[in-house]
């Protein structure tokens, strides 16, 4: 008999808290229950499939892999730009006129510059 584990791990946001649950099962059981347990990999939860022969693999509902992978595209620029000092001193000196420059119309429109 296996033991249906759950193990909760909260992720801390800056503005939010999101919970993840991890199920694990065997491969045995993932075999037997494949669509059960492909319905139950959602955005909130994974399922984590236990093997005697190889490491453990997660099972994960694509939505959320994908975000997790925009969001550490997203992440890894925003790294590259600040490692760069030069490139975020006069971003952040572009920064303090920006609203002064829009309302004196000082910037271009996505249409004067593409035309469409």
């Amino acid at each position: 008999m296996y033991v249906w584990n759950y193990v909760t791990y909260d992720i801390e946001e800056p503005m939010a808290k999101a919970s993840l649950a991890v199920k694990k099962v065997t491969a045995t059981n993932l075999r037997g229950k494949l669509k059960a347990y492909l319905k139950q990999a959602t955005a909130n939860q994974v399922v984590l499939v236990e093997n005697r022969r190889q490491p453990p693999k997660y099972l994960v509902d694509k939505e959320f892999l994908d975000s997790l992978v925009s969001e550490r595209e997203s992440i890894l620029a925003t790294l590259e730009i600040l490692g760069d000092r030069e490139l975020t001193d006069r971003l952040l000196a572009l920064s303090k006129t920006i609203d002064d420059d829009v309302a004196a119309g000082r910037l271009l429109s996505t249409t004067d510059v593409f035309g469409e």
